[in-house]
């Protein structure tokens, strides 16, 4: 769900008019404290107060009673509660450390608008955006290093959409979204695809030759991971995978270990004959590849669609439409010549010069819809 961001620092004491909206949710998060209210049931009924519930980072919780027309700082003051740094400018506005996050039907029904001090203030909070971004990359093999040319791209030109923006990925867009959310340097991630594909070219067959062994490949990309990476991709990350069992897709976003990770990553990218010949494990399900069934995975919000394939996505080459579309796996391509080149390149690749081509391809594609979307209510 999109989460319109409002900052308000110095504890957010013009939120007063919050407390009088006895159905309104917010969270507010200055770090490492995360501050959670509602109305309770019984200040429905006596509007005078209001019950607020404080919920720090480590899960502990404080009910106090607020009065009507007090903001969060006030409500904390007076119930001396135990906030490390929560209003610390005694609500002076000289920082966003405390801001809150809206859902959008709630953010909707605030009538003030927000200041020129609070927007520029807005600037400073790391990692915030008007709205929050979704990001579908497609599963395309090789020409991942097309993905990596348009994130590219939108991080020179934009990069505040990708500080908070949530990733929908299959496949080698599933490995490059793990990678952009845990912080690894896309030259690294580059550089792993052409090395990948350079000793693949030296086998008669490329990566289906017996004796080519993918996975100790795709192991020293996992090598970059972080060890938080699974806290850093929960909630961030969706990565698409196909259980064996009955051949449906299934979405996974939340991790308990940084191998959990990888080990559906491993499952997400997972050919046959290509990555090997026994599938990888998962929750006590085999799993192969998330192309199979959703190559470019999607959600109902908002979502910026990446592909190397001509056709519907929203940053993908531009050319001809040919004599008609092609569907698969959720992936709607042109019937071209050249995009059933592109298929066959993506598991066959073509020399890096060739695979540059096409980085830079996905960086021009990108600006095109940067310029093309300037008005596009995410890009503001």
């Amino acid at each position: 769900m999109a989460l319109p961001s409002l900052v308000c620092s110095g504890a957010l004491r013009r939120i007063a008019c919050l407390l009088r909206t006895p159905r309104l949710a917010a969270t507010v998060s200055p770090a490492p404290t995360r501050v959670l209210f509602s109305a309770s049931a019984a200040a429905k009924a006596q509007k005078e107060w209001i019950e607020v519930t404080y919920k720090k980072a480590d899960g502990t919780t404080f009910s106090v009673q607020g009065k009507e027309g007090d903001n969060l700082l006030d409500v904390a003051i007076n119930n001396d509660l135990d906030l490390d740094g929560f209003g610390a400018c005694e609500g002076t506005l000289a920082c966003s450390t405390c801001h809150l996050i809206f859902k959008k039907e709630d953010f909707d029904n605030i009538e003030e608008i927000c200041t020129d001090e609070e927007l520029d203030m807005l600037d400073l909070a790391y990692g915030l955006t008007d709205t929050k971004l979704c990001i579908s990359l497609a599963g395309c093999g090789f020409l991942g290093v097309y993905l990596i040319g348009a994130i590219d791209c939108l991080n020179s030109f934009s990069p505040s959409l990708l500080h908070n923006a949530t990733f929908y990925g299959a496949s080698a867009g599933a490995l490059l979204g793990a990678c952009i959310v845990c912080g690894v340097p896309l030259n690294v991630v580059r550089s792993g695809f052409l090395q990948t594909a350079t000793e693949a070219r030296k086998w008669a067959m490329g990566v289906f030759t017996p004796g080519f062994n993918f996975a100790e490949h795709l192991n020293v990309g996992f090598d970059t991971l972080p060890s938080d990476a699974h806290l850093r991709a929960s909630g961030r990350l969706h990565v698409s995978m196909t259980r064996m069992r009955d051949m449906t897709n299934v979405m996974v976003s939340e991790w308990d270990s940084r191998e959990d990770l990888i080990q559906t990553l491993r499952c997400s990218c997972f050919i046959v004959g290509f990555s090997g010949m026994r599938p990888p494990m998962f929750n006590n399900d085999w799993y192969i590849d998330g192309g199979y069934t959703n190559r470019q995975p999607l959600d109902n919000t908002q979502i910026i669609s990446i592909s190397p394939y001509s056709g519907c996505a929203l940053i993908s080459p531009r050319g001809k439409k040919g004599t008609g579309n092609v569907k698969w796996a959720n992936m709607e391509m042109y019937a071209t010549y050249d995009n059933f080149e592109r298929l066959y390149r993506s598991l066959m690749p073509p020399p890096p010069y060739i695979l540059n081509q096409y980085y830079y391809s996905g960086y021009q594609d990108a600006l095109h819809f940067l310029r093309k979307c300037k008005n596009f209510k995410m890009l503001k």
